[in-house]
């Protein structure tokens, strides 16, 4: 039976199958090359917004500390 099944592949693809498993590996390699190039950028960029936010944050809150050191010296 294994044998009918990889002749009836290899008539069908015209390529052993060890050949054929061969290209299923290379193109699952591919994808998966791809999928993680795909999850760097994504990464990077929410990174770089999480970045963003917390110099925006740091900003409010030396605004904010400013604010309430010129408040306690009216206090005085």
């Amino acid at each position: 039976m294994p044998n009918d099944f990889e002749q009836l592949l290899k008539d069908l693809f015209d390529e052993p199958l060890n050949r054929l498993s061969q290209f299923s590996s290379e193109q699952s390699q591919r994808i998966q090359t791809r999928l993680q190039d795909f999850i760097r950028e994504a990464v990077k960029e929410e990174l770089a917004k999480l970045h963003a936010e917390v110099t925006d944050l740091r900003t409010r809150v030396a605004e904010l500390e400013k604010e309430r050191v010129e408040g306690a010296a009216d206090a005085v």
